[in-house]
C-alpha cells in the first residue's frame, strides 16, 4: 500500500492534546551504560551526566551502543523505552489536563523508541520528518532526517500529509516506512522493539529507495519470525538462547543497486554471544568477507559487469548460501571518438554525364567505455539529417568500433548524430557533418 507524501511535511496523529501546565511526569526506572541526559542542550559539547533520576521538560537523553534508558510515566505503568545510539528530547510535559490524562513530548533527534502506553498518558513523538501522538498503545516508532518507521503491536495511528491532505491508517500487526511516500506492510514483527533495531538499521542506509525498504523489511521480518520460532520449538527462554547448540545461521537475498554496486542480504539464526562470517564470492573467487554479530540486514560489495555471486553465511555449525546473477553497471564518464574532423568538405566532382551520381562515405567511430566491454551499453543510435540509419539495443550490441558506409547528397550539408547510452544511464551525443561540393 502506498500513499504519494512530501516528508518536510508528514504528519502522523490520532489526537494532538494542548498543553495546559507544565510539570514533572515521570522518572527514569532503568538506565544501562552508556546513558547520559543533559538541560536544554543535546549538542555533543552540553553538560552530560547520569541520566537516572525524574524527567523535567527540556531534558535531553542520548545513549551508545548497547545502552538504553526506560521512562516510567506518571498516572498508569506506561514505559518509554529510548534504544540504542539514539538521541531523545523531552520538549513538553503536562502533569494532567482537565480530563485528567497525562502528557508527555518527545522529540526523537536520532535512533529509535519502544512505547507501551496505556489510556492515562499521552505521548507525542517527533523526528526528523514527521509526528505522532499515542494513547493506549504498544509498538515502536524511529526515524532520521530523510526517512521513518512505526509499528504497532496494537492500537491505531493515523498517518497525514498536512499539505495534499492523503492519509491512512495503521492498526494492529502494521508497520509504515516513509520516505517520499508511505508503504504499509504487515509484519509479524510489528511493534517489536528488536524488530525495531532492524529497521532503523535499514532506513540509516540513504541508498535505499522505499521499494528496497519495502523488501529487506519484509525478508527481515521473515528471518526475525524464523528465529522466534526456533527459539520456540526448543522451548529456551529468550534469555537463555546463547546456551543453547549452535546453530547453522542463515542467509536472504532482498535486493541489490545497479549503479551503486551494492547486495542487500539479511543474516539470521545468529546467536547471542557468537559470531558468523558473511562473505562473497563472485564467478568462484572470494571477494569479501566480514564477521557479524547479530541478526541483521548487510550491504555487500558487488564488481562492475555481469557476474554470478554466491552470498555464504557460516560459522563452526555449517553454512547456508543463495546465489544470483547480477549486473552492476557503475556510472563512469566514457567517450565517442569520430575519426576525421567533425566538420568535412569533399571536393568530389560530378559524376560523367549519363552515370549514377552515388556519393559514398564510410562514417567511423569507436565508442571508448573504461571496461571495454559492450555489454555495459543500453543503446546505440546514428541519425542521418535527423532519420535513424541504425539503432541497436543491449545483446545487439557486439563491439566498440563502428564503420558505416553511408550515402552523402551532393551539395548539401550531410549531418550524421550519434547518441551511446550506457546502462548506468550516462549518455553521450556527438555529431559529423560531410558537406559535398565540386
Amino acid at each position: 500500500m502506498f500513499k504519494h507524501l512530501s516528508l518536510s511535511c508528514l504528519l502522523l496523529a490520532m489526537v494532538v492534546p494542548v498543553s495546559v501546565s507544565a510539570a514533572k511526569v515521570g522518572t527514569t526506572r532503568t538506565v544501562i551504560p552508556v546513558a547520559e541526559k543533559s538541560k536544554g542542550s543535546c549538542d555533543d559539547d552540553a553538560k552530560w551526566k547520569s541520566a537516572s533520576g525524574k524527567i523535567d521538560s527540556k531534558d535531553c537523553f542520548r545513549t551508545s551502543n548497547e545502552g538504553s534508558i526506560e521512562l516510567q510515566l506518571n498516572g498508569d505503568k506506561s514505559i518509554l523505552t529510548i534504544e540504542e545510539n539514539s538521541t531523545v528530547r523531552i520538549d513538553t510535559l503536562v502533569e494532567q489536563d482537565e480530563d485528567g490524562f497525562f502528557k508527555i513530548k518527545t522529540n526523537i533527534q536520532k535512533g529509535y523508541m519502544g512505547f507501551n502506553v496505556e489510556k492515562k498518558n499521552r505521548v507525542h513523538f517527533s523526528t526528523g520528518t514527521a509526528a505522532a501522538s499515542i494513547r493506549g498503545t504498544n509498538g515502536a516508532i524511529g526515524g532520521n532526517q530523510t526517512t521513518m518507521f512505526a509499528g504497532l503491536k496494537n492500537g491505531f495511528l493515523w498517518v497525514s500529509d498536512t499539505l495534499t491532505g492523503d492519509s491512512l491508517v495503521i492498526s494492529d500487526g502494521e508497520t509504515v516506512i516513509g520516505k517520499g511516500q508511505f508503504a504499509v506492510l504487515k509484519l509479524k514483527s510489528s511493534g517489536d522493539i528488536n524488530f525495531a533495531k532492524i529497521l532503523n538499521e535499514l532506513i540509516a542506509d540513504s541508498t535505499l529507495s522505499l521499494e528496497d525498504l519495502k523488501a529487506a523489511a519484509i525478508s527481515a521480518d521473515s528471518a526475525y519470525q524464523e528465529l522466534l520460532a526456533a527459539k520456540a520449538s526448543a522451548q529456551t527462554p529468550a534469555t537463555e538462547v546463547e546456551d543453547a547448540a549452535l546453530k547453522v545461521p542463515q542467509i536472504k537475498y532482498s535486493s541489490y543497486d545497479s549503479l551503486r554496486c551494492v547486495a542487500n542480504v539479511t543474516v539470521s539464526d545468529v546467536q547471542k554471544g557468537t559470531e558468523v562470517r558473511v562473505s562473497a564470492v563472485m564467478d568462484g573467487t572470494p571477494i569479501s568477507e566480514v564477521s557479524v554479530k547479530r541478526n541483521m540486514p548487510k550491504r555487500l560489495a558487488l564488481r562492475s559487469g555481469v557476474h554470478e555471486y554466491e552470498f555464504v553465511v557460516e560459522n563452526d555449525a555449517g553454512r547456508n548460501s543463495v546465489k544470483k546473477t547480477l549486473g552492476c553497471y557503475p556510472m563512469k564518464p566514457f567517450s565517442v571518438k569520430v575519426f576525421g574532423k567533425k566538420y568535412e568538405f569533399l571536393p568530389i566532382p560530378p559524376a560523367p554525364p549519363g552515370a549514377e551520381d552515388v556519393i559514398m562515405q564510410t562514417l567511423h567511430f569507436q565508442i571508448r567505455v573504461p571496461e571495454y566491454d559492450p555489454s555495459f551499453l543500453n543503446k546505440v543510435t546514428v541519425r542521418q539529417d535527423g532519420k535513424v540509419i541504425l539503432q541497436e539495443r543491449l545483446s545487439q550490441i557486439q563491439n566498440l568500433d563502428y564503420q558505416i558506409p553511408v550515402e552523402l547528397k551532393r551539395n548539401h550539408k550531410n549531418r550524421f548524430d550519434i547518441e551511446v547510452i550506457h546502462k548506468s544511464g550516462f549518455a553521450v551525443k556527438t555529431t559529423k557533418v560531410y558537406e559535398v561540393g565540386k
